[in-house]
């Protein structure tokens, strides 16, 4: 059976459930970590990527948390693992960038990197061309089996775009569509990713904040339809099975299960 691993700020716990919501464990976090995503290896362990402290936290099968990645001067803000390689992809801005900073000022670095499963560094993900840097805040990351790279990169509190890479880092496309948008005019209205995940085809599944839906994304960058819409608790967040089911995440807390048609 599938688990999932669900972080509470208000209880201030990280819990690991199953698919019919059971608290199978959980971990206290500090305060002071400031939590700012989480993930698990392909060996089970819990990553916790924390921006207070600047670090990536590992949490070992006995319980025990320990320091993997010190990022200083750096602010780690999303993190993910690639379950074929064991790679760990964090992004991060400038310690010196406050999170109200973090989307006007055009300072300091914005980053993705790689590291091996061991945290040691091999990757520095920063700019799409000479000088010309790739992403303003790398809000979450994933990896797609083929080993692309995925982020959804915010450029204000509402307004994002999706940037696929390749496997070095490389520029593949920006995605910004607004065609799965509600009603006639869309001239305001900004697209706004909040999560992605690959399917089992390296297609793209973005939850995206305005039209309140799932979508999916093909290879070359095209709309290809809306998988989920909810619009009295919109999606924030979302994460594929191992059997190919897409677990929600939802603004009321709840998570939704989308079975695969496999």
């Amino acid at each position: 059976m599938d688990r999932l691993w669900i972080f509470s700020k208000n209880a201030m716990k990280i819990y690991q459930t199953n698919v019919l919501g059971e608290t199978l464990h959980s971990t206290d976090v500090e305060a002071d970590w400031q939590v700012a995503g989480i993930c698990v290896t392909r060996e089970e362990e819990l990553l916790i990527c924390c921006k207070g402290d600047q670090t990536i936290k590992k949490c070992t099968k006995d319980g025990s948390v320990v320091d993997l990645i010190n990022l200083a001067p750096l602010r780690p803000i999303s993190i993910s693992t690639s379950w074929s390689t064991g790679e760990i992809l964090v992004g991060a801005i400038d310690s010196s960038i406050s999170d109200d900073e973090a989307f006007s000022s055009g300072s300091g670095r914005r980053v993705v990197f790689k590291y091996t499963s061991s945290g040691e560094k091999t990757v520095e993900i920063q700019f799409e061309s000479l000088g010309v840097p790739l992403f303003t805040v790398p809000w979450k990351i994933q990896v797609g089996t083929n080993g692309d790279i995925a982020v959804c990169n915010m450029k204000s509190e509402r307004e994002g775009e999706v940037v696929l890479l390749d496997k070095y880092g490389r520029l593949k496309f920006r995605y910004n569509s607004k065609e799965s948008q509600i009603g006639d005019d869309v001239s305001e209205v900004k697209f706004c990713p909040v999560g992605l995940c690959f399917d089992d085809k390296n297609n793209l599944v973005v939850s995206e904040v305005h039209s309140y839906s799932v979508q999916l994304i093909d290879l070359n960058g095209k709309f290809k339809g809306t998988l989920y819409r909810n619009k009295r608790n919109p999606p924030t967040d979302i994460v594929r099975c191992s059997n190919g089911d897409l677990m929600v995440g939802c603004s009321s807390g709840k998570v939704h299960v989308l079975k695969s048609n496999e």
